[in-house]
């Protein structure tokens, strides 16, 4: 029995880019975390450890939690000191329990959501026990829609249907895996180059013609850079759609074939790919559709690129969450790294001297050493310490070593600056990355080329 390898391979392909595709699909989620997710208990009977043991138990790992902090930073000469009750160390365990103190809250990484709502489930089972968590996906229509909007629009102005349909499917299933508005700029780029592409399908040299035209091959390779920017994961996805597409193609080629060869009469184009204008009329016209309707998707990432929330205001406390406000309720990174100082500081000063207060920028704390000189012992005074941004810098590096899951880890990756406070609202949502930015670029290529089009069009008289 002989194999087709023509048909076989492409149609293997073409399956596996849809398993792909469908199998590791993702929705943005709000969060308030850069990185982790909340959640928060309210319980009468469940104490931190049986929580920990559930979470654990349906595959969370590396939780912050409060039982499991530490000293952060000791000094070596003195690693026992007395905590004064505004102590940074005390006033940390806000960021777990709510503004009431009637929730426990603990925050589990964000790539763990799946164990975190079996976890969840668990833990709701239980009497006088709820529990929540600070957001949910939720699916952003807008994205998608735009791009099988612009897919319908090609499909109708097509001059093979099956053709265009073929190259263009798997990035309405990428959209709809991968619902951000980056991808569907990234997709919308893909259709309008296959367009133009199918338009010169099976003449002399079309590959050749394709491959040298920035209306073809450019625009349809130019999401690959953009996105990677934003995430490498939807730059993949972006090249296993393409090989989705071109499999669908080789197979609707040879369906076509196949049936050309049935035919008594079989018609050939008699111009070649280098007599037909790849843009002309209908293509600048579907260039400026496509710019309108990235600019739309623009807008909409500027109103609802923060996805909503699974909790209304009403039913979820407010929970601590890095804030953009000046006030605020919390400890804050700045009062770790005072912490810091005061602590490894405190084994170099007199008594009398020693307070937890802020250091102000460029303090230091000099050391009594002696040198014998002429026969006599002189004391000089050394610099120890000085708080500057060498002492601050030292602080980030040993607070990223912690073995532990540690709660100024969690802060610092939030940004050396962050403010803490108490929140009902996510201030962020995972997957688009310099979102904004990305989109303006996406506008500005083929407005460019559009504009560059017509220039050239007018330079020579020609109409548009």
């Amino acid at each position: 029995m002989k194999f087709d390898l023509k048909k076989i391979v492409p149609l293997v392909v073409s399956l596996l880019m849809f398993f792909l595709l469908c199998q590791f699909r993702s929705v943005p989620v709000s969060q308030f975390w850069k990185g982790y997710r909340m959640l928060y208990v309210y319980t009468e009977e469940l104490a931190e450890s049986d929580i920990l043991a559930i979470l654990e138990k349906n595959g969370c790992s590396s939780i912050v939690s409060l039982g499991r902090q530490r000293i952060p930073l000791i000094s070596s000469i003195a690693p026992v000191q007395a905590q004064e009750e505004k102590s940074y160390i005390y006033r940390r365990s806000d960021f777990f329990m709510d503004k009431t103190h009637r929730a426990k809250v603990f925050y589990i990484p964000e790539n763990q959501q799946s164990s975190l709502e079996k976890a969840i489930r668990e833990l709701s089972a239980f009497q006088s026990t709820s529990a929540g968590t600070d957001g949910k996906s939720s699916f952003p229509w807008l994205a998608p829609c735009v791009c099988l909007l612009f897919m319908i629009l090609g499909l109708i102005f097509s001059k093979d249907r099956f053709l265009y349909l073929s190259g263009t499917i798997f990035f309405i299933i990428l959209t709809f895996s991968r619902p951000l508005f980056t991808v569907s700029a990234a997709s919308v780029f893909f259709l309008f180059a296959f367009f133009i592409f199918h338009r010169i399908w099976g003449r002399k040299g079309f590959i050749k013609i394709s491959l040298n035209s920035p209306y073809v091959f450019f625009i349809a390779a130019a999401p690959l850079l953009i996105l990677f920017v934003s995430s490498p994961l939807n730059s993949l996805f972006y090249l296993f759609a393409i090989s989705g597409s071109a499999s669908l193609v080789c197979l609707y080629t040879l369906y076509a074939q196949k049936k050309e060869e049935s035919y008594s009469f079989r018609p050939l184009y008699i111009r070649s790919a280098r007599m037909i204008p790849l843009m002309g009329r209908l293509g600048i016209r579907l260039m400026g559709a496509m710019v309108f309707l990235l600019f739309f998707l623009l807008i909409g990432f500027k109103l609802l690129g923060n996805v909503s929330s699974i909790s209304s205001a009403s039913s979820m406390p407010a929970l601590p969450a890095p804030v953009n406000q000046r006030e605020s309720d919390l400890v804050q990174f700045s009062d770790f790294i005072s912490w810091t100082w005061n602590t490894i500081t405190f084994p170099y000063k007199k008594i009398t001297e020693i307070q937890n207060t802020t250091p102000a920028d460029g303090e230091s704390v000099y050391i009594t050493d002696y040198r014998e000189e002429n026969g006599r012992i002189i004391p000089e005074s050394k610099v120890a310490f000085i708080f500057n941004s060498d002492f601050r810098d030292s602080v980030y590096k040993e607070t990223e070593k912690l073995d532990y899951p540690a709660l100024e880890k969690m802060m610092l990756k939030q940004g050396k600056n962050t403010r803490y406070s108490y929140s009902k609202k996510a201030s962020s949502s995972s997957g688009e990355r310099f979102g904004f930015i990305l989109l303006l670029v996406f506008i500005t290529v083929p407005a460019a080329l559009a504009t560059h089009y017509i220039l050239g069009r007018k330079r020579y008289g020609l109409s548009i």
